[in-house]
């Protein structure tokens, strides 16, 4: 895998001054000078730039489209702020998430609750209010939520979420679409849910139809395939209860490109999609009016692509050594800031901060836990196929293959030929699913999370941890 020298550069965003990262006009390595690293980044101008124009995409072919923010991908209350600001709506999967989404200043009808375990308090937080839907994810949650509305003596709004059987190409974690996965009701189930709902009375009024069919989908295919079948369901459910519903909730998932300049990552195409938001959009839309009009709310779900590409990691090198497969750099941050780099071995496109200029070369890179899995490379992966090879001869013979379909990140990062420790590492796009994930593993110090403003000035998120915060609610 080969990517450009400057694959990476987003004009007016992310650029670069005698080798040095720039965002938003600012000097990254100066930044990370003055703050400490590791250091998050995030710019206020491209999270909102991306709400607008997702926006205006799928307004503009939709009369009654709705972008309802996924705040799982990122929950800090100054974005959310910003999102708000834009016009968005929100989707939370927790009381937590559904407290920051009131003090970003939400209102109710702009708040659906999701998620597959949903507790009695939970359910009364959102009934208190009441938000525009919950998502009902099972026969078991819907029964629950009618004795919670009927405790509350409210009705609740709800939206049944129902599994459209429709596979992804995506990684499997990220995959929700089919009964293979923990997600929804199932369509056989749906008929025992109708008939909850007409016992239940006033308790609970059936607003809408949710579906989603996973994270990081790399083709339009499984959207248009997903919006058929959930319209087909939605005209189904209208008739059975007798009277319209509102909307229907098609979810998110949209891509982002992590791999800027390849063809092909180690995970297939899924880090370098050919896709974007307006081409779901063109997929999905006239699908849902042509079937159920102009009238019914669309609604849908993005998080991964509203901020991801939206903040970069510094991390600096602090040793280096010489092994047999060649020399290994070791950063101050691994996947205690990066956890789906782990988890998901999940791609972040990795660059020499400060030595932009120079050319480059292979390194292997890892962070600082005390585990062998903390790296940017699939230990995991590697050494099953090492294994393999040596279990049989025949598997031996096929190791190109076994490579291919077993080691998910590349084995090496192409970094400045001569970082060493004391360079500066950013990783980019990592905007998502991060920040929420961050843990003291080790007793690491969680870092500053900095954002630069519409104003072009620099401001904290989040603070740096100190050793006191390690102590955070333990009882000595």
């Amino acid at each position: 895998m080969i990517l450009g020298d400057r694959a990476w550069h987003i004009p007016g965003y992310l650029d670069s001054v005698d080798g040095r990262l720039r965002m938003d006009g600012i000097d990254l390595v100066a930044l990370a000078g003055a703050r400490g690293s590791p250091l998050y980044v995030y710019s206020a101008k491209r999270m909102v730039e991306t709400a607008r124009r997702m926006r205006q995409i799928f307004e503009s072919l939709h009369p009654r489209a709705t972008i309802c923010y996924a705040s799982k991908a990122l929950s800090a209350i100054k974005a959310l702020r910003l999102i708000h600001a834009e016009g968005l709506s929100i989707e939370v999967n927790s009381a937590g998430e559904l407290y920051r989404a009131k003090l970003a200043g939400f209102a109710p009808a702009q708040i659906i609750s999701n998620g597959v375990s949903k507790s009695v308090e939970e359910l009364h937080a959102a009934l208190s209010l009441p938000i525009k839907a919950i998502n009902v994810d099972s026969l078991f949650e819907l029964s629950r939520i009618i004795q919670v509305a009927r405790d509350l003596k409210v009705r609740a709004n709800i939206a049944l979420r129902v599994v459209p059987n429709v596979d992804s190409s995506t990684s499997p974690g990220n995959q929700t679409g089919s009964e293979g996965t923990k997600f929804g009701i199932r369509q056989s189930e749906v008929s025992q849910a109708l008939d909850l709902i007409r016992r239940a009375g006033d308790a609970v009024v059936v607003v809408g139809l949710h579906g989603h069919i996973g994270s990081q989908i790399i083709d339009t295919a499984p959207f248009a395939l997903a919006a058929g079948r959930l319209a087909d369901l939605f005209l189904d459910i209208q008739n059975g209860l007798g009277h319209p519903l509102e909307h229907i909730n098609v979810g998110g998932g949209f891509p982002l490109m992590y791999m800027r300049g390849a063809r092909r990552s180690p995970q297939g195409d899924i880090f370098c999609p050919e896709i974007d938001y307006e081409d779901i959009a063109k997929a999905v839309l006239p699908i849902l009016v042509e079937k159920l009009g102009p009238n019914v709310e669309v609604i849908v779900e993005p998080g991964r692509r509203l901020v991801g590409d939206s903040a970069v990691m510094l991390s600096t090198v602090e040793n280096t050594k010489d092994r047999s497969d060649g020399r290994w750099l070791y950063l101050d941050a691994g996947y205690n800031l990066l956890v789906e780099s782990y988890t998901y071995k999940w791609y972040y496109h990795a660059l020499t901060a400060n030595k932009l200029d120079e050319p480059v070369t292979g390194f292997r890179v890892a962070g600082p836990l005390c585990d062998n899995g903390d790296a940017f490379f699939d230990v995991d992966g590697e050494q099953t196929v090492e294994r393999l090879a040596k279990a049989a001869p025949a598997f031996a013979e096929q190791r190109e293959l076994l490579e291919s379909l077993l080691i998910r990140l590349p084995k090496t990062r192409p970094l400045a030929q001569s970082a060493a420790p004391g360079d500066l590492i950013a990783f980019l796009d990592v905007g998502a699913y991060t920040l929420d994930q961050f843990t003291p593993n080790n007793g690491r110090l969680r870092p500053e999370v900095g954002i630069i403003g519409l104003n072009g000035a620099y401001d904290i998120i989040r603070r740096r941890d100190t050793q006191t915060d390690l102590l955070f609610n333990e009882v000595l």
